[in-house]
């Protein structure tokens, strides 16, 4: 088959030609400019719809936002503690627990946490879990600590991160791995219709034009990280979508090591390995360089979630092996020590060529740091969207000189860095690869506020963007064989109604996907 159009993306020049691409297959055997189509073959022509590579999400959470868009997580959300709580009668039963999504605690206030009696108050007989919006706490009522036993004896010894406790006891509240500990308890029955939902849920995934996804450990420490390749390489045989994973790297490689040996297939392959350098900001738990703004107590710079010598002793492990490794890092201390030690691994271990490290969020960056991430096998793996989740509270949180500074996209390009773009779905629900390009290009959100943009000289063009969200997510995930329309890539494919490249920001927004192939295939609606 052949697909010609007056504007195909070239990732290389990041610019669009008039041309043809040729798939035998599930590969791209032939491009070239409509003068040299080859003959006696089947054409679509597209006209003046837009061909460029599918669309990539280098970062999710792959289980959790399946179970989201099958309703077994319901979103929830207040700007405090009571209006969260009274949502939670509302919320459906789902194996015996009331289970929420999407609540941060820095919308109630600076050091205002939530505790288990609001919820006592509304429902006191179900088990409610309530997950915040980034991923890094919940917060439960009563019935569901006394389900899971949990007490201040029996809190799991082997992993980092708090359990809030106040004059009464344990409050409800946890954070980091303990938090995760106790959230894969919970979710670990929900596994059952897997099968269906995942379907589901790819299916959605194309119609925004993605077909490869980067799936990341939810923690680096509890036992359970969220990655499960042996639930689906049950759904292998029909799926429309690659997933390449990334579980928690541990000092101990044996379970890893497995993985790597048992999944390199084009739609399930083992990646790399994960780990956290530290938290978020909205708990106080993102590591930086000085005291925050409000601080809980003095000196509260945050925390390391791992010893910071553990931490450059995984990275080197990592690489040793020839793993890609991937670190969360959102607050600047964080930032400042893995940049340093990617530069030290890669002097002793360097990674193969087509293989990349990378950091993810990157959100509150000291300025004096940015040379440091124009590395040769370092990608940028960022999220768009998380520029405008919570950003009027950005200057509460980390002061408004380091707010200014914060997702300094446009620095990162001029100081020769790539981009790799994600959504950390479920971090945020629904976000299209349109709508991130969107925020990215305006540092707005979708209603326009802020009306002049985020720190607006930190744009980037919509061909930037683009480019970040095809080969450079690819990049992020170490695969040459998707992300550009190369001869010998796979043939995954999105069509869009136009040439979005000269687009302003609110045309950009206006666009619609035309097709989606995956593997030479057209996906049908």
């Amino acid at each position: 088959m052949i697909i010609t159009s007056k504007y195909i993306f070239d990732t290389e020049t990041k610019t669009t030609f008039p041309g043809y691409i040729q798939m035998k297959g599930n590969r791209i055997i032939g491009k070239g400019p409509l003068t040299s189509l080859p003959e006696n073959e089947e054409i679509i022509d597209y006209g003046t719809n837009m061909i460029i590579p599918a669309f990539i999400d280098a970062h999710t959470h792959f289980f959790l936002s399946v179970l989201l868009f099958n309703q077994k997580l319901t979103f929830i959300s207040g700007k405090t503690e009571n209006e969260v709580a009274e949502k939670v009668p509302d919320l459906p039963i789902v194996n015996g627990w009331k289970i929420g999504i999407g609540w941060f605690s820095s919308e109630f206030g600076q050091n205002v946490l939530p505790t288990r009696k609001s919820i006592d108050e509304v429902c006191s007989e179900i088990p409610v879990v309530l997950i915040s919006g980034d991923a890094h706490t919940i917060w439960m009522n009563t019935k569901a600590m006394t389900l899971l036993h949990i007490t201040t004896d029996q809190l799991p010894k082997e992993v980092s991160g708090e359990a809030i406790a106040d004059e009464d006891g344990l409050t409800g509240v946890f954070f980091e791995a303990i938090a995760i500990h106790y959230l894969a308890l919970i979710l670990q029955p929900l596994k059952k219709d897997f099968q269906v939902e995942f379907q589901n849920y790819v299916g959605h995934l194309n119609k925004m034009g993605i077909t490869t996804l980067g799936d990341v450990a939810l923690t680096g420490e509890a036992l359970d990280d969220f990655i499960y390749p042996e639930l689906y390489e049950t759904v292998q045989e029909d799926s429309k979508i690659r997933i390449s994973f990334y579980p928690a790297m541990r000092e101990e490689t044996e379970t890893i090591e497995k993985m790597a040996e048992n999944y390199h297939s084009e739609t399930l392959t083992f990646a790399g390995v994960k780990q956290f350098f530290d938290g978020v900001t909205s708990t106080h738990t993102a590591f930086l360089k000085e005291e925050y703004e409000t601080p809980y107590f003095s000196g509260d710079v945050g925390l390391s979630l791992l010893p910071v010598e553990k931490m450059k002793q995984l990275i080197f492990n990592a690489n040793e092996k020839g793993w890609p490794i991937r670190i969360h890092t959102v607050g600047d201390l964080a930032i400042h020590l893995a940049l340093n030690y990617y530069q030290e691994s890669q002097e002793q271990f360097p990674l193969a060529d087509d293989m990349y490290n990378t950091l993810e969020h990157l959100e509150v960056m000291d300025a004096v740091d940015v040379p440091l991430v124009h590395q040769k096998n370092l990608v940028l793996s960022v999220q768009p969207s998380h520029l405008l989740v919570g950003w009027d509270t950005l200057d509460d949180e980390v002061g408004s000189m380091r707010a200014s500074q914060m997702f300094p996209f446009r620095s990162f390009l001029n100081e020769g860095a790539t981009l790799g773009f994600g959504t950390d779905s479920p971090v945020v629900v629904d976000i299209t690869p349109i709508e991130s390009i969107y925020f990215a290009v305006a540092r707005k959100d979708l209603a326009g506020y802020p009306t002049e943009g985020l720190m607006p000289e930190q744009r980037i063009s919509i061909p930037e963007a683009l480019f970040a969200h095809t080969r450079g997510a690819a990049m992020a995930l170490s695969r040459s064989d998707v992300g550009s329309l190369d001869i010998g890539t796979l043939a995954d494919i999105c069509v869009l109604d136009h040439n979005i490249l000269e687009d302003t920001p609110e045309e950009l927004l206006k666009t619609k996907m035309i097709a989606t192939y995956f593997d030479g295939e057209l996906l049908k609606d």
